[in-house]
């Protein structure tokens, strides 16, 4: 047996899925993570707790590594296992949670008519432009909206600047460079968790997206509980910084932006 299917097949794992589901998805869950794992060399080589604490997110959050379903995928992430979200995924998380009764993102693309209002009676219009060549259209924005269960809605609109700034301070950029759609629809569906019913999945899943994207918390009490998770040391923790661009905590030395500003000769405001 491989070092990783001993990883993914740890007692713990197993403890903590049936926690909360039953042993038929356990076993369901375990399959496609091995059979992801066995599909990509980079995965395999990942360090073993990672693997582990990937697949307890699984649990936790109640997402699915099914490939068919497209909700969650185990990412290789600089030596580490990674567990990602689609905004599909996303998606489920936040109604299966009962935060939510309904909730979805869509791009506006160039030609399509758009407009909205925020403020005490917010108003949300958008008519595509039919038959158009959609994999040459361009993309102007993206807006996720969720329906509560007392039938009120609530909408978040994020336009081309911001959609980009996202991308920047994310360590994903190849994916947003071969998803880049998908990747936005992600990006709204996540800005509209903070205006949403808060459940334990839900935090959950913004956490771990956070953590992977190289978005840490402020505290030091997290921060604390991310190197006994991670096996970090001290000195890594340190090299948080408050990133203004991220607008949260990324490393100094894996931080695209501050990279590009010493090129330029520039200083991260944050230091």
């Amino acid at each position: 047996m491989e070092k990783y299917e001993i990883a993914v097949a740890d007692k713990k794992i197993k403890d903590r899925f049936l926690e909360v589901v039953s042993e038929r998805d356990y076993n369901r869950e375990i399959n496609f993570a091995i059979q992801a794992i066995r599909g990509n060399e980079l995965l395999q080589k990942c360090d073993e707790q990672s693997i582990r604490n990937a697949i307890v997110n699984v649990a936790l959050t109640g997402a699915t590594l099914n490939p068919a379903l497209q909700q969650a995928y185990l990412i290789p992430r600089k030596g580490r296992c990674c567990l990602d979200f689609s905004y599909r995924g996303l998606c489920k998380i936040a109604v299966d949670s009962d935060s939510v009764y309904d909730i979805d993102a869509v791009p506006v693309f160039e030609g399509d008519e758009f407009y909205y209002e925020m403020g005490l009676n917010p108003v949300l219009v958008h008519k595509p432009l039919m038959f158009t060549d959609s994999e040459h259209k361009k993309l102007l924005a993206v807006y996720a909206v969720a329906t509560l269960h007392h039938g009120i809605k609530k909408f978040v609109v994020l336009d081309k600047e911001k959609i980009e700034r996202a991308k920047k301070s994310s360590q994903t950029s190849k994916v947003w460079d071969a998803h880049y759609d998908e990747m936005a629809k992600k990006t709204a569906v996540k800005l509209l968790y903070k205006l949403l019913p808060q459940t334990e999945k839900m935090s959950q899943a913004v956490s771990v997206i956070n953590e992977h994207e190289g978005l840490a918390v402020k505290d030091e009490k997290k921060a604390k509980e991310i190197m006994e998770r991670f096996g970090l040391k001290k000195e890594e923790i340190e090299d948080l910084i408050d990133c203004p661009d991220a607008d949260a905590m990324v490393k100094k030395s894996q931080c695209e932006t501050c990279q590009k500003r010493e090129i330029n000769g520039q200083k991260c405001p944050a230091l």
